[in-house]
């Protein structure tokens, strides 16, 4: 039998919790191995400080610390594991190493002896500096020439290769002839006639949206914006070419009437067009001029002084209206269109747009003329 003394239970006119004062009502001790633990409490007294705080089991490198912070650290622990990569650094790096394994892959089965580089010098992977984002890897590729190696005549091939070039990427482009498409193109593109492009190993095939894509992708301060300042730029001239396809469909005598009819639709449409271009833009407009003549824009390009969208789209049609109206229909646009006049000497001027029109042998060419002998 326990002694007196170890049951508590004995001594009810103790009170054995005034040591810590609780609101709860007091429960009973159990003893565990002959030790009561009730007993043998010990409270803790109230001056003496706080535990240490555990150590955290997960630690946060931040990019940027104080020289105070880092000395500090370095008294405390000897030896400082690596700093850990922020979370935002490692995910771009895995989705930069990625799409630089799928253009990798994709360039290298679409090598082409008649590829050329443009806008640079060095190879589009030439290092860049860490501040800056890396070059886009573009790979454009147009309509091949007669000789299945040069630019052959395709406005929108031209529209595509102006706007790269207006951008000041570097870029490679190669020339595909859709009959006998390379092996090395075999697995790009798949049923899509040029042009196309690869983006960073993205494949565009549809002409509006690789215009959007680059537009997007290659943004201020870095390139310049394409886009018009003004919306109704956009629409200018937009029923020139189709006037112009109707009228060289026609294979009668010049004294037809017609051959008539159809080359008056096209002088309307051109009338209109080029009345755009003399008319002052918005911003052009002189508030302080009190002459009785009407002002006369003097802008080089649709939507001024520098070309846009507007004019990659525009200026490969009025080429090929030009060299090939004259060539198969014995055709001038008049010389009372001013404004083109002056339109298409000013891009006369711009490498940005000579450089991108095919010979004008193969626009006759493609319009049913004779095949250009080839080029020594």
């Amino acid at each position: 039998m326990d002694e007196p003394g170890d049951n508590v239970y004995e001594h009810p006119e103790e009170n054995i919790y005034s040591e810590v004062p609780s609101e709860d009502p007091p429960v009973a001790s159990y003893s565990e191995g002959g030790k009561d633990y009730i007993d043998h409490y010990t409270d803790v007294a109230d001056d003496l400080p706080p535990p240490p705080a555990a150590e955290p089991e997960h630690r946060y490198d931040f990019d940027q610390q104080s020289s105070a912070s880092s000395v500090s650290e370095k008294e405390e622990v000897h030896s400082e594991p690596p700093p850990l990569k922020p979370l935002g650094s490692m995910a771009e790096l895995v989705v930069e190493g990625i799409e630089n394994l799928n253009t990798e892959e994709k360039s290298n089965k679409s090598e082409d002896p008649q590829t050329i580089l443009v806008n640079g010098d060095a190879p589009i992977d030439e290092p860049q500096q860490v501040s800056q984002r890396p070059e886009p890897k573009i790979m454009l590729f147009v309509k091949a020439g007669s000789d299945r190696e040069c630019v052959g005549c395709c406005p929108f091939s031209q529209r595509l290769f102006m706007m790269l070039w207006l951008k000041g990427v570097v870029f490679n482009v190669t020339t595909v002839d859709k009959a006998t498409k390379p092996k090395q193109l075999k697995d790009i593109a798949l049923g899509a006639n040029p042009p196309f492009l690869l983006f960073n190993g993205e494949e565009l095939t549809d002409i509006q949206k690789s215009e959007d894509y680059i537009e997007a992708e290659l943004y201020p301060p870095r390139y310049p914006k394409l886009a018009c300042k003004h919306q109704q730029s956009n629409r200018a001239g937009n029923d020139v070419f189709a006037k112009f396809s109707a009228f060289i469909k026609f294979t009668g005598n010049q004294n037809d009437p017609k051959r008539k009819m159809l080359e008056t639709k096209l002088n309307d449409a051109l009338r209109k067009f080029d009345k755009y271009l003399n008319e002052p833009l918005d911003d052009e407009i002189d508030e302080n001029d009190d002459g009785d003549e009407p002002q006369v824009s003097k802008r080089r390009f649709i939507d001024g002084d520098e070309m846009t969208i507007a004019d990659c789209n525009m200026l490969p049609k009025l080429n090929m209206i030009r060299v090939a109206g004259r060539e198969m229909l014995k055709y001038e646009i008049p010389e009372e269109f001013t404004g083109i006049a002056r339109y298409l000497a000013a891009a006369d001027a711009t490498e940005e747009f000579m450089q991108t029109c095919p010979d004008p042998g193969e626009i006759v060419w493609y319009y049913g003329g004779r095949k250009p002998r080839p080029k020594k």
